[in-house]
This record gives C-alpha cells, sequence and structure tokens, in this order.
C-alpha cells in the first residue's frame, strides 16, 4: 500500500505518487526503488495495488508482471547449506533482524534450560546479610553470552544493530567485537567461555547481499537443519525467556589474534608476495606481523564482488597473476571475504588447484608427523590415498559437504581437513579454518629451499 492514505483515481494520478509501502513492511520506499522491484519481480510486489504503476513501456515492453513462473506463494528461505544470506532490504532487513536475533537467542536458552533456571532461582532469592551479598550469582552469568562481529559492507551496520538489539531483548550479553573478521570471531570464541557466535557478512555473493553465519560453542557453523528451524522460529515470534535486558559488551581482540600468527610466521626465507583482499582489515594485520619478518608483502586491493577462485579466469585471480609476474614477485594469494577461502598463484601467474595445495601441505606435514591423518573431501579421497601409499600417514574420506567434513574432523584424530572448495582445516583445541594459517604454512613449506614456488608445485604435483 502506499504511504498515502488517498487512493489514486487514475493510473496518471498513481504515477504521481513519490512513496510506497510495500505489503507487510513497515517502512516506506522510494519510487525508484518501486520500480526496481517491480522489475526484478519481487515477491511482495505480485499482489500489491500499486503493482501497475509504471512509467510507460517501463515493463510492457518486456514482460507482463509477473508471469505465472515467477509468481512466489511463500517466502523463500534464507538458508544455505553452512549460513543466512538475503538481498538487505529486499529479504534481510534490521526488522528482520531483530527476528533473527530473537530466534538464536531462543535456541540458546533452550540448550541450556537447567542452567538458566538454577541461575535464575538463586538470584531471585533474598538473603540478609553481608555475608551472603558476596554469594549471589551476578546478573551477567544469567543468560547466554554472544560473541558478535560484522562485516566492511555497507549494510552491515544495520543488520548488526537490529541483530544485536534481538539477542539483548531475549537477555543475551553481547560480546560487540565491531567491524572484524570471521576468523576473528571464531577466535575470540574459541579463547572465551561464550555460548555462541554471530557473523553478520555477505561473504561469498554480490555486494547486495547480506546474513548471518552463526557459530556454536566450538567455534563451528550450525547445521542447515538448526538454520532452518531458527529461520522458521524468526517467522514465527519466539517467546520472552527473561525479563532482564541483557548486556551489551564493547570489545577489542585484534591484539591478541595478532599475537597468536606470530609463532606461526617464522623461519622463513626472504619471500617476495602479492596478496588481494577485498577487506581493509587484513592489511591492519599482515602489516605489523611482516614489519619483524624478511619478507616483503605487497597489497591488491579488490572489489566486494562474487567470486570463484578456482576459476583460473577469475578476474580478481588474474590481477593478482599479472602483479606476480609483472614484479617478479615469488607468489601471490587472493584470501576471499569470508577469511576461510583463498588461493595461491605461482612465480609463473599459474593458479595452485585446490588438489595441489592439499598434496603440498599433507607433504610438508607427514614429514614432521609420520603418523598424520589427514581427513580429506570424497573428491580428493582416491588421489590422496595414492599420494601416501607406502607412508604411515593415512587419509580418511570426509565425505563431500563442508558441514560432514567438520563434524567428523571434531570427533577424528586427524591433524589437517581438506575440503572440495578448497579450505582447509587446522586440529587445534578445536578446528580452525582460516586463510592465514594456511598462509603461513605455505611460506614456511616454500623456505625450505631456495626453490621457486613453481617448481615446487611441478615436483610435488602432476598438473590436471
Amino acid at each position: 500500500m502506499s504511504a498515502s492514505d488517498e487512493k489514486p483515481s487514475s493510473p496518471a494520478a498513481a504515477r504521481r505518487l513519490t512513496t510506497y509501502m510495500c505489503p507487510g513492511e513497515p517502512y516506506s520506499i522510494s519510487r525508484s526503488i518501486h520500480l526496481a522491484r517491480l522489475a526484478a519481480f519481487y515477491a511482495k510486489c505480485q499482489d500489491c495495488e500499486h503493482r501497475f504503476d509504471i512509467e510507460p513501456n517501463f515493463l510492457a515492453a518486456k514482460a507482463p508482471p509477473f508471469p505465472p513462473e515467477l509468481r512466489v506463494t511463500r517466502p523463500q528461505s534464507l538458508v544455505t547449506e553452512e549460513n543466512v544470506r538475503g538481498v538487505y532490504l529486499n529479504d534481510l532487513d534490521r526488522n528482520r533482524a531483530i527476528a533473527w536475533g530473537e530466534a538464536f537467542a531462543a535456541r540458546l536458552w533452550e540448550a541450556q534450560p537447567m542452567q538458566a533456571a538454577r541461575e535464575l532461582a538463586e538470584l531471585s532469592q533474598i538473603v540478609e546479610g553481608p555475608a551472603a551479598e558476596s554469594e549471589r550469582p551476578s546478573v551477567d552469568a544469567i543468560g547466554p553470552k554472544v560473541i558478535v562481529g560484522f562485516d566492511e559492507r555497507p549494510s552491515s551496520p544495520d543488520i548488526v544493530t537490529g541483530v544485536v538489539l534481538g539477542l539483548r531483548r531475549m537477555g543475551c550479553h553481547v560480546i560487540d567485537l565491531g567491524q572484524t573478521s570471521f576468523p576473528l570471531v571464531a577466535f575470540h570464541l574459541r579463547e572465551t567461555d561464550a555460548t555462541a557466535g554471530l557473523y553478520v557478512t555477505g561473504a561469498g555473493g554480490d555486494p547486495a547481499l547480506t546474513g548471518f553465519d552463526f557459530l556454536d560453542r566450538g567455534s563451528q557453523r550450525l547445521s542447515i537443519e538448526t538454520l532452518q528451524q531458527i529461520e522458521q522460529d524468526s517467522l514465527a515470534g519466539v517467546g520472552r525467556q527473561t525479563r532482564q535486558i541483557g548486556r551489551h559488551i564493547p570489545q577489542l581482540v585484534q591484539s591478541r589474534y595478532e599475537s597468536s600468527l606470530v609463532p606461526r610466521f617464522h623461519a622463513l626465507r626472504p619471500l617476495r608476495i602479492v596478496c588481494g583482499t577485498a577487506t581493509r582489515l587484513l592489511p591492519r594485520i599482515l602489516d605489523p606481523l611482516f614489519s619483524r619478518l624478511p619478507c616483503t608483502l605487497t597489497h591488491v586491493s579488490l572489489p566486494i564482488r562474487k567470486r570463484n577462485l578456482s576459476d583460473v579466469k577469475d578476474v580478481d585471480l588474474q590481477r593478482v597473476a599479472r602483479s606476480v609476474v609483472d614484479h617478479q614477485q615469488h607468489l601471490g594469494l587472493v584470501i576471499d571475504e569470508d577469511g576461510e577461502h583463498a588461493a595461491f598463484v605461482t612465480d609463473q601467474g599459474r593458479l595452485v588447484t585446490v588438489k595441489q595445495m592439499a598434496r603440498i601441505l599433507m607433504e610438508f606435514t607427514q614429514r614432521e608427523n609420520h603418523t598424520a591423518k589427514f581427513l580429506v573431501a570424497a573428491s580428493l579421497f582416491t588421489e590422496a590415498t595414492g599420494w601416501l601409499e607406502g607412508r604411515e600417514a593415512t587419509a580418511i574420506d570426509g565425505g563431500e559437504t563442508a558441514t560432514g567434513l567438520v563434524q567428523q574432523f571434531v570427533s577424528s584424530a586427524a591433524v589437517m581437513a581438506f575440503s572440495a572448495d578448497g579450505r582447509i582445516w587446522f586440529h587445534d583445541v578445536h578446528p580452525t579454518c582460516d586463510a592465514l594459517l594456511v598462509m603461513a604454512q605455505l611460506l614456511q613449506v616454500l623456505s625450505l629451499s631456495d626453490a621457486p614456488f613453481s617448481a615446487v608445485v611441478n615436483r610435488l604435483c602432476v598438473d590436471p
């Protein structure tokens, strides 16, 4: 419906409207957004009384509004295999983010009902005497603690404001890391007693996307079944678990994360590296680290976009590869927006494939750990078994999905896990997937000799 109470008397009058309100939404939109949504066959437009309020020949020359095959009878799920993604404002706005935060909080309360009930009962007891005052549990001890961060997309501050409000309304205490990276959120979750983590991001998609990456206490992503249940609860609504508003606790942990990286980057030979990234945070982390190393690091700023790091024709990979070759660097890499996916190119500008990276790191690891076990995606299992034939090290089939791989990795004795999409996990206290750790280990591999990166790849790997 329109933001105006007066119904236009004619199509000409309708075209004079400057603001609109989509069915079910609490805020108005401009005419340009109205026309853009109509052109994109936005689901809420299909039954709107102003769906024919268009400029002459705006849609009529292309197709009738909402052909049958594009009509949507129910809201499309925002859940993917590992996270939640939707178009900012069209699929996910601040109010929807509040609902997602409340639904996630309700699930966290349900996971610890006995503990929460006991703590609430203790807090509500009226105990007299100064000695008993110190025995009362702090309000901060009640309710789940959730670590929250957001990426550098323009939509993220708006979405994180909503989700934090939803969490606090439900009595969750929010440890706010501010604008950060996904590996930093996972790192802080591993280092504290927090209940869960939540990262607001649209990583993996075009600039219009936003969404959530949810983490459990073990800093691993939630299953698709759990995400679907949270989505259903966000649509249906949930009841408040407590009348106590959760605290908002801003916290900076970047220095602790940087300190944890220092031991990983050691004993390196002088190397010249080109690093492409779409974030401003990564250079702020790497520059102080490399200032202590004999290596030289050059940054290439990349746009926020959906990229395929396994495709040699990807424009960002080609840009980094050209920089490596033109300036005679030893290697280059692109670290994607999520901080987990990374792709490497040799001194000759050639992309190192997922299988080649797995082979290189497995060869390096089993030299120091002869009985190492490696968990690999099903698509890599046959070749990994061949690589390790005749050695004490073994490969374990981890299935094809990354979620299943990580779940198996948690309970296995494997030291590393390799997914089909190129992500690599290290078995620390909890499984850790961080592109910077992969970078550190590869630099150690190259520091074992003076051989060029391309020579290392040719010696260890058979080109596909």
